[in-house]
């Protein structure tokens, strides 16, 4: 599915309020401003964490059910091992924090299997409640507080002989912090750790769950994971190094007509290329904050003076994809006509509205005072 933005809807604050302003600005930094790619990035993100959470559901439901079968096949002290007080995710697992301080390892897990009986209803079966109970507590069973316990008599055995415990509980934690950023629809492009790019938590996926099921290879096609297969058929640099261009096109457009506005009188759509916090300094000294200050000044403007062109020579665009400066010649007449020459330094905002004008002047007539005419003697 591909969303469509009515481009004359700006600012598009709908996008705020289903988004949030600080989700969104995320995806309008990366976008430069632009709200069509912005929101573009965001489906692409959404749909490349379905694919990724496919994986981790195959992961995950192999990692619970081979933990659960050998705890069923060898924990026989008590009853079930989810259901017995003194099994190794139950009983009270005193371990002492970096701090000092003593905290129990296995509260956590009995508060999950508590919450899974719960959802599993009445008289719930040990299969419900293995349903029930979420990932974070499949991968806390691999940790350092539950070696003893839980991870040499029992869990290493699911695992190929050799198994480091500890570089297989960071991976599968790392599986499970991947997940939670999915089902919280965080951003995972450019991810703040690069060992949470998506196509290295996939890779990951896979080969822990070869070991589980080796006959899992139906996840590989051609030597390719899914998430692999999905960034070559739908890589981020279509979106993101073509929004330089778009941005650009948007932000020269939005210029050219404001500037013509002067020309034409007609101010209608100001209010769509302006923040309402705009400041704007001219040439020669006023400054005018907020579109109320900016539109009383374009109404004495439009009373004392007639703007016959307002021509625009070049336009530069910084690299942070937000700020222009403009070269321009403008022609009006008030008392008498009047030509001068300008620079102006214009800022968009993360909506691509202009928030800042700074607004430079210049002579139009040139002059040489220096240059010497030919033939003349020093």
């Amino acid at each position: 599915m591909t969303l469509d933005i009515e481009k004359s809807t700006a600012p598009l604050m709908w996008m705020e309020r289903w988004l949030s302003e600080p989700r969104l600005r995320r995806y309008l930094d990366v976008c430069q401003g632009d709200f069509a790619r912005a929101l573009e990035l965001y489906e692409w993100n959404l749909d490349l964490g379905a694919v990724l959470m496919k994986d981790i559901a195959y992961f995950e439901v192999a990692l619970r059910n081979a933990y659960d079968r050998i705890m069923r096949e060898r924990y026989v002290e008590g009853g079930n091992w989810l259901f017995d007080d003194q099994s190794p995710v139950n009983r009270e697992l005193p371990r002492k924090t970096r701090s000092g301080s003593v905290r129990d390892a296995n509260a956590l897990n009995r508060k999950a299997i508590k919450d899974a009986l719960t959802l599993g209803g009445r008289e719930a079966s040990p299969s419900s409640v293995v349903a029930h109970l979420p990932f974070g507590f499949w991968a806390h069973l691999s940790d350092r507080a539950h070696e003893r316990v839980l991870w040499i008599p029992y869990l290493q055995r699911v695992w190929p002989r050799g198994t480091n415990r500890t570089e297989l509980d960071a991976r599968i934690r790392l599986i499970s912090e991947c997940r939670n950023r999915i089902a919280h629809h965080e951003r995972l492009f450019q991810p703040s750790k690069a060992e949470l790019e998506p196509a290295a938590v996939d890779r990951i996926i896979v080969d822990l769950l070869y070991q589980l099921v080796p006959e899992g290879s139906w996840l590989l096609s051609d030597g390719e994971t899914q998430v692999e297969r999905f960034l070559r058929e739908h890589p981020l640099d279509t979106i993101i190094s073509s929004n330089c261009s778009k941005a650009t096109s948007t932000q020269e457009r939005a210029i050219r007509d404001y500037f013509a506005m002067w020309v034409t009188r007609d101010f209608s759509r100001f209010d769509e290329l302006f923040s309402p916090c705009c400041r704007y300094e001219e040439c020669y000294g006023p400054i005018y904050e907020g579109t109320e200050e900016l539109h009383r000044w374009i109404e004495h403007m439009l009373a004392i003076q007639h703007v016959t062109a307002w021509d625009i020579h070049d336009m530069v665009f910084a690299a942070d994809g937000q700020s222009v400066t403009v070269t321009w010649t403008f022609i009006a007449a008030e008392k008498k006509p009047c030509t001068f020459d300008g620079c102006s330094v214009i800022h968009f905002d993360g909506q691509g509205r202009i928030d800042s004008v700074w607004e430079f002047g210049a002579e139009h007539e040139r002059c040489f005072p220096q240059r010497r005419e030919e033939g003349t003697e020093e």
